[in-house]
């Protein structure tokens, strides 16, 4: 008997995803579902609903024993794009095509680990077991939040299998305007109720800088490139301004954490240093930046840098040291 799955479209009226008003019109939905799982979204992504099915019916075993079911990119698919020409021209498939394992293998998360799994953009990506939904809403009498939901299954697990391109991606459909507040808007949104279910007072917890990170990746960061990229030097000094003062408030601690600053932050204005290197305000502010981010950066981060982006990475280090464009702009014409 095949796996059924049902997706939930509802609208969130509260601005936040997760709201009690969103939790009612799940309840209100699964009473009398018959599906064994459910999607909760915002807007259905077909492409993404299709090379799920087809994962699911080809390995069925691997739907069972987890509550809650996190579906990511297959890595060796994004391998494949980074060798192409342009990554633009694959045109995204219904079906699976780089399952190089028999049986691929889920892994364990928890919400700690993906604190994204939370975000409205993720709804897509998520398969909910019915029966766990059931179950949570007989036992739950007062009004709760998604949180809840995730902090109350026992087992969440992630496939890593799909072929998502970049043009289909949802969350990297950032406005041009994302901004710093609005990235600690987000974190402190969703911290407050993770603070509900975190006794310990630890000097960072993953929930932060994985949140943090995965907000850096898919939104800050991509808004500053494209700024940087188009020429649009007075939004990307305000940008670069902004985030030097969030590093300056932040403990070392957490500021050391966010790897995810390493592309945006150091390879691409290295790479496109002939769009600003003559822009006095920001270079003033880039290297403010650069002090301020190497200031607070542990060794660990700095040889994570090294590994991933040495030459970038070497050549604003330098710059650092110097109080000077020019190792940027040497680094730029020997290698970009």
């Amino acid at each position: 008997m095949s796996i059924v799955i049902e997706q939930l479209v509802v609208k969130e009226s509260s601005g936040k995803w997760g709201s009690p008003h969103l939790l009612e019109q799940i309840k209100n939905n699964i009473s009398m579902s018959n599906a064994d799982f459910l999607i909760i979204c915002s807007k259905p992504e077909e492409n993404i609903l299709s090379q799920i099915q087809d994962y699911i019916a080809r390995f069925p075993e691997n739907m069972v024993g987890a509550d809650i079911h996190l579906f990511s990119q297959n890595p060796v698919f994004l391998q494949h794009l980074r060798k192409l020409p342009n990554e633009d021209s694959y045109e995204m498939t219904d079906t699976l095509q780089f399952l190089v394992e028999l049986t691929p293998k889920p892994t364990s998360t928890y919400l700690e680990r993906d604190p994204h799994m939370l975000l409205e953009e993720m709804g897509q990506y998520q398969l909910y077991n019915v029966s766990f939904l059931k179950n949570y809403f007989e036992e739950r009498i007062n009004e709760t939040t998604l949180i809840d939901i995730f902090h109350q299954a026992k087992m969440v697990w992630k496939h890593s299998v799909l072929e998502e391109t970049k043009i289909n991606e949802a969350k990297n459909q950032v406005a041009n305007n994302y901004r710093i507040t609005d990235m600690v808007d987000c974190w402190e949104f969703y911290r407050k109720l993770e603070n509900n279910y975190t006794s310990l007072r630890l000097e960072l917890l993953d929930f932060d800088k994985n949140l943090f990170n995965y907000l850096i990746r898919t939104k800050l960061g991509p808004t500053f490139q494209k700024q940087l990229m188009s020429g649009n030097l007075t939004e990307a000094t305000e940008a670069i301004e902004a985030l030097t003062v969030f590093l300056e408030d932040n403990d070392k601690h957490l500021v050391s954490e966010l790897v995810s600053l390493g592309y945006f932050y150091l390879q691409v204005p290295v790479k496109e240093y002939p769009e600003w290197g003559n822009n006095k305000a920001f270079s003033n502010a880039y290297l403010k930046f650069l002090n301020v981010l190497f200031e607070k950066m542990h060794y660990q981060t700095k040889q994570y840098n090294l590994r991933f982006y040495r030459r970038a990475t070497n050549a604003v280090y330098k710059a650092v040291g110097l109080n000077s464009l020019k190792p940027i702009a040497k680094c730029y014409k020997l290698y970009f």
